[in-house]
């Protein structure tokens, strides 16, 4: 397992970005073309900025992005980051600037772990349905959420929440995820 790992790692070395993550991203892109037609994007959790580098690459040149994260990250030429909590009035105020219509909305965030299972599963829960909530207000009538989650007890009723707002949603597990996590990405099309 850990060449499958330093294989990921060293391809995005290789090619110039700056997390494995950029590839988990790329397959779900590739599968459902979320950033291409995109005018207006949201990404949470962004640090180190795999992602941004990513949509930078892909999207139209007048495709506004907004890239948050409590962490500072480097430039990504193309993406307009802001460092903010994301409880914080600030983000709540950047948010209602940048709407509506927002066309992705997209997380990668996950809890700061504790050890403590329990504990993870819920923190992990309140974050997904935190970003499930920025969807229902702000998300256009065609718009997709994309989002981190784990394969455990919560995952049957987050499909849920997902299914009660969207037309269509799908469960995807990359290539580039690591075999040994739960780690799953929840997309949701098509606001009903």
């Amino acid at each position: 397992m850990k060449s499958f790992e330093d294989t990921w790692a060293l391809k995005a070395k290789q090619e110039g970005y700056r997390s494995r993550a950029t590839y988990k991203l790329d397959h779900i892109d590739q599968k459902y073309d979320l950033i291409r037609n995109a005018r207006k994007v949201v990404e949470l959790g962004s640090a180190p900025g795999g992602w941004s580098q990513l949509i930078a690459k892909k999207k139209h040149p007048l495709t506004k992005c907004l890239a948050i994260d409590i962490l500072p990250m480097n430039k990504v030429s193309g993406i307009e980051f802001h460092q903010l909590d994301l409880k914080s009035d600030e983000f709540i105020k950047l948010m209602q600037k940048f709407a509506p219509n927002i066309d992705v909305i997209m997380s990668d965030m996950s809890a700061n772990l504790s050890g403590v299972k329990v504990v993870d599963e819920e923190a992990n829960f309140e974050i997904n349905l935190f970003s499930l909530s920025l969807a229902k207000q702000y998300l256009s009538k065609n718009g997709r959420l994309l989002i981190k989650t784990f394969n455990n007890r919560n995952l049957a009723s987050l499909k849920k929440e997902f299914s009660s707002f969207f037309c269509r949603t799908y469960t995807e597990k990359p290539p580039a995820s690591k075999t040994s996590s739960s780690e799953v990405y929840l997309l949701g099309l098509d606001p009903k």
